[in-house]
């Protein structure tokens, strides 16, 4: 189990560093600048130049007393770092959005904000601002720790070893048993596991796919390099069925009547 864990975790720090550069690749920059520039202006408390930016369509009296919040949230200090830790575009027609989720270090202080733009024509507008506040960067939020875990977390861990090896074991099983026909449907069903459970490795969270099923009976994601790990495992129906029925085919058959009273006469 010591090896199978630590080959895990380098397999989850390789992917770390592969993943920031593919991230980095399909984040819009120049809307990325856009929303440091206007956030910057809740830090300056400067609500002129934020209004004069937001879509005109969410105005109302209650506008400036929704920034004033906002902006409280920001220190005074300049920020220590600023990185993108999301990025989702979305375009339909003429409409054309940018969520983008930046996270701020200040001094002794942690900052998750995001910003919705809209694009229409050539002008960049603001659709939504939201701004929480951070125990810690989410680099260590997420990170891939054994502290303070429960049990779903370890049962999930085992099982995401244990049944791909399982698998493995029943389709070596499966190609050295003299199947009757169709050995490769066995093959391809064995292959994959049905029904899809994942937990969030940060907060234990459950959650139950019914529809899915995924090649080996198990998965490792991260949605970014600033998301949780995700750890699925599936049930191996496939492979318990071949090791059920695998019995019988190595059972040879017992000889038919015909051949009985044909030794009979002999």
């Amino acid at each position: 189990m010591g090896r199978e864990i630590i080959s895990l975790l380098a397999f989850l720090a390789f992917l770390g560093c592969d993943q920031q550069a593919l991230f980095e690749k399909f984040v819009p920059k120049e809307e990325t600048e856009f929303s440091k520039t206007y956030l910057a202006l809740f830090q300056a408390r400067d609500f002129d130049a934020i209004e004069a930016k937001i879509n005109p369509s969410l105005k109302d009296s209650n506008l400036r007393t929704k920034l004033e919040q906002v902006a409280a949230f920001f220190p005074s200090e300049k920020p220590r770092d600023i990185k993108v830790v999301g990025a989702q575009t979305f375009s339909s027609g003429d409409l054309w959005q940018a969520n983008l989720t930046f996270q701020y270090e200040f001094p002794g202080k942690w900052l998750l904000a995001n910003v919705l733009l809209q694009r229409k024509g050539g002008d960049l507008l603001v659709a939504g601002v939201n701004v929480q506040p951070l125990r810690d960067s989410l680099q260590n939020i997420n990170r891939f720790t054994f502290k303070d875990k429960g049990v779903s977390n370890y049962t999930i861990l085992a099982l995401a070893i244990i049944i791909p090896l399982f698998i493995i074991l029943a389709l070596v099983l499966c190609v050295r048993t003299p199947i009757p026909k169709r050995k490769w449907l066995w093959v391809v069903f064995i292959l994959f596991g049905f029904v899809q459970i994942t937990v969030n490795w940060t907060d234990g969270g459950i959650n139950i796919n019914p529809l899915y099923f995924q090649l080996l009976g198990a998965g490792f994601s991260k949605g970014s390099p600033y998301a949780p790990v995700l750890i699925s495992i599936s049930i191996p129906v496939g492979a318990v069925m071949f090791l059920l029925r695998r019995k019988k085919w190595l059972t040879p058959s017992p000889p038919s009547e015909a051949n009985l009273a044909l030794q009979a006469d002999r």
